[in-house]
């Protein structure tokens, strides 16, 4: 998110970038507690075990905090969805895609909450948000449309609309899975399985198991 006036320069010493880290991990707490609306300045001092002027000091006041803490987990994100190359086979690909994007969300789906509370009255974090899931879509749009022409997927979707349709899937997976409990308890493994294979499924991609069912009944 782009810097505005009423951010403070960073801080120069090691014992003001402790403090200023205190402040934004006691922040994280109270909003994912409290709410945005719900949190004040002090509530992030007293957490933080500092004095009130001490939170002025790094941060002009709560929407500055919360663009800080917005700033580094989208940092997180992005780069939990930067797949690289390495990882040819299509099926340990969306495996690990999926992997990594429901533990991104395991760790940051309360305060993407709070991001979507501030974005109501921001059109900054509704930016931000959107921003992430255009980058989620259009790379996994550009990893279908690769299948495609190596003829490892359906030839017959739209490349596009499929990925939208699939991040819908793992992003509103996420969001009540992690973000609002449904899966406490639950194997993150079978998860992610399980989301693999609806998605592979999904575009025709041929999966492990797949082609060992097809092996086994060409040998009988």
């Amino acid at each position: 998110m782009s810097a505005t006036a009423t951010e403070k320069a960073a801080p120069l010493t090691d014992r003001g970038r402790r403090t200023r880290e205190k402040l934004l991990t006691a922040a994280r707490h109270e909003f994912e507690e409290r709410g945005y609306a719900g949190t004040r300045m002090a509530d992030i001092a007293r957490a933080a075990g500092v004095s009130h002027g001490t939170t002025y000091t790094w941060f002009a006041d709560k929407e500055a905090v919360l663009r800080a803490i917005v700033d580094e987990m989208l940092a997180e994100v992005y780069a939990a969805l930067s797949l690289s190359d390495d990882v040819p086979d299509p099926e340990q690909r969306m495996l690990e895609a999926n992997r990594r994007y429901l533990a991104a969300y395991r760790s940051h789906g309360r305060m993407l909450e709070v991001v979507e509370e501030a974005a109501m009255a921001d059109p900054r974090y509704r930016d931000a948000l959107s921003g992430v899931r255009r980058d989620h879509v259009a790379r996994v749009s550009r990893d279908i449309a690769r299948l495609q022409k190596a003829g490892a997927a359906a030839d017959d979707i739209d490349p596009h609309v499929a990925a939208a349709a699939l991040c819908a899937m793992v992003e509103g997976f996420g969001r009540h899975w992690y973000g609002r409990g449904e899966g406490a308890g639950s194997d993150d493994d079978l998860a992610v399985t399980t989301l693999t294979t609806l998605w592979a499924r999904g575009l025709g991609v041929r999966t492990r198991s797949s082609r060992s069912t097809t092996s086994t009944r060409r040998t009988r």
